[in-house]
């Protein structure tokens, strides 16, 4: 096994997962859900694709790396998971088999949440669990449209189609062209399926034919 087991009040970070719960009612609430809080050591796996599993994750520190391994046996990034934010979510109320790895980026502290309790009253009759059930598809619902932009990124033809449209949707989401991305040059390549080496040549090519500028995830877009 990969974690230590704590026993101490769970810190609870600003996640989407507890709006409209307030802090006397979080604590309450994990009671009845039998929240688990669990330490991982950076490089451990939490979640293996093939398994599968009725609970998902809530980080509460650190940072986790969604991956696929392809056929040839490449590893793809697909996503970082940070303080606040979940992960398994999909897998554990679809009851499939994962498709993809969780790995710790670094050490990290998870909070483990049961999905059958999440749909199933407690004997205290807690009204938050209606509360908490909405924030999920809430949450659920903004992942999906994450996936359908990423699919429209990869379906691009070329790498530097792939790249454009990629920017020129961080222009729309923060509502300016000098905005500065959540990737490093690694985990961008990662994201558009694309060679590191080729990645960075595009870069600079879009900068010399003056279309963007750059330093390091700093860009302007033109």
């Amino acid at each position: 096994m990969h974690f230590l087991k704590q026993n101490r009040p769970i810190p609870l970070p600003d996640a989407p997962l507890f709006a409209s719960i307030g802090e006397k009612e979080r604590e309450s609430l994990l009671a009845c859900l039998g929240a688990r809080e669990k330490r991982y050591a950076k490089g451990a796996p939490l979640l293996g694709a093939g398994e599968t599993t009725v609970h998902f994750g809530l980080v509460l520190s650190g940072t986790l790396r969604i991956v696929k391994e392809d056929y040839n046996g490449n590893t793809i990034l697909l996503a970082l998971v940070s303080p606040g934010e979940l992960f398994a979510e999909a897998f554990a109320a679809g009851g499939f088999p994962l498709t993809v790895s969780v790995l710790a980026e670094e050490d990290v502290s998870v909070l483990w949440l049961d999905y059958r309790r999440l749909l199933t009253p407690c004997q205290n009759a807690c009204p938050f669990h209606a509360v908490l059930a909405g924030n999920l598809l809430r949450i659920l619902g903004q992942k999906n449209v994450f996936l359908t932009s990423r699919i429209e990124h990869l379906s691009k033809k070329s790498l530097r189609e792939k790249v454009l449209s990629y920017l020129s949707e961080q222009v729309v989401r923060q509502g300016s062209r000098h905005f500065t991305i959540p990737l490093n040059r690694q985990a961008l390549a990662d994201y558009l399926a694309a060679d590191r080496s080729a990645l960075s040549a595009v870069l600079s090519r879009l900068q010399k034919e003056g279309v963007l500028t750059f330093r390091k995830n700093e860009f302007t877009l033109f």
